[in-house]
């Protein structure tokens, strides 16, 4: 039996990105692999590793390397080639949100990058232009220089960089704050995943709950599309419940009665909404995902999610027609949600996908 020792994102543990690694336990256990959570990379425990999987939000606080502080950097490179030299295998779980990153600076240093999603054309992480984007749909509103720029991945080191699993495989069940932390180690025999199904009677077109973003320093480019489709909502002739963030359960109920969601990019491509759009059996209709690789990839156009443009210019005459004709696109709802539905609850596959990524 060979031992994975994971090194956590302390505050967000219990239903976030490591939560297949606790729901799947079993299963890795069938095969061969035993996991162990560890609470501070500096505990003696971690030497000795077959597999050490790091959550690079682990690091977030205090010595980190998403600052631009030469001694945070130096701190972090000196404890990986540390470890290094006790572990079998180093895993560095890149949990960025975009399928860019900034952590390209640490690969020499470790054995695996694992992301969450990952660009089809490699070539943009060794050859960062002068105007190129930390996340690259941005690039279509920087004619010039970047607001977030990114180190270039050496190019020997492009082989290491694997492709790991996304925000598909958090836990969406619906728990009160004081409950959150049963997530991980609550049966989803007990307490099941409540699915919607996309033929149920809905009395909206759409719910869209946010605010328009007016941040400086060039992050209304961050939130354009978001922007943007507050916009073109407020000047739609639709049933669309939208305005201030309500409670969780006020969200899902409208979500559930909604007949399509759109879910803009955000810091990232993959967003809560596109899983939750799933879930609630709604219609998702999102900014093209085929520039990338992700897992689950639930993102196949006009079979299970709208596709639109980067500029989401033709959002409106999008929804319009989706609404008009609805009946004629409600098995697109059905395609996504059944295809996410399989995929959250095959463990086999997970679990061997997990070990090719760090074979």
């Amino acid at each position: 039996m060979k031992i994975l020792k994971v090194i956590d994102w302390p505050s967000q543990r219990f239903y976030c990105e490591t939560h297949p690694l606790h729901k799947w336990k079993s299963h890795f256990r069938d095969s061969g692999i035993s996991i162990q959570f560890i609470d501070n990379h500096l505990d003696k425990d971690l030497a000795g590793s077959d597999f050490l999987f790091i959550h690079s939000r682990y690091f977030e606080k205090g010595k980190n390397i998403y600052t631009e502080q030469r001694q945070d950097q130096e701190y972090l490179i000196n404890y990986l080639t540390e470890v290094r030299r006790s572990t079998a295998k180093l895993i560095w779980f890149d949990a960025s949100d975009s399928s860019g990153s900034s952590d390209f600076s640490l690969i020499p240093y470790v054995d695996i990058f694992l992301k969450k999603q990952v660009l089809k054309d490699l070539s943009y992480y060794t050859n960062p232009r002068a105007n190129n984007e930390l996340r690259i749909w941005l690039n279509e509103t920087n004619a010039t220089s970047p607001n977030y720029p990114f180190p270039a991945c050496p190019a020997d080191q492009l082989k290491k960089i694997r492709l790991g699993w996304n925000l598909g495989f958090n836990d969406y069940r619906y728990f009160g704050y004081k409950l959150s932390r049963l997530s991980n180690y609550l049966s989803y025999g007990v307490y099941p995943l409540k699915f919607s199904k996309p033929s149920i009677k809905r009395e909206l077109d759409l719910t869209f709950r946010g605010t328009i973003h007016k941040e400086e320093n060039g992050l209304n480019n961050v939130m354009k599309q978001r922007n943007t489709t507050i916009n073109f909502l407020n000047h739609l002739n639709l049933k669309i419940s939208a305005g201030l963030p309500v409670p969780k359960i006020n969200y899902w109920k409208e979500l559930r009665n909604s007949k399509l969601s759109v879910s803009p990019y955000g810091w990232g491509e993959v967003c809560y909404r596109d899983f939750e759009t799933f879930i609630a059996g709604a219609l998702l209709v999102k900014p093209s995902m085929e520039h990338l690789n992700t897992y689950p990839d639930v993102y196949k156009p006009f079979e299970t999610y709208i596709p639109v443009s980067w500029d989401m210019n033709e959002l409106p005459e999008v929804l319009e027609d989706l609404t008009s004709n609805y009946t004629n696109y409600r098995e697109i709802a059905q395609r996504g949600q059944e295809m996410y539905k399989n995929t959250i609850s095959d463990g086999h596959s997970f679990v061997s996908r997990f070990l090719e990524a760090i074979s």
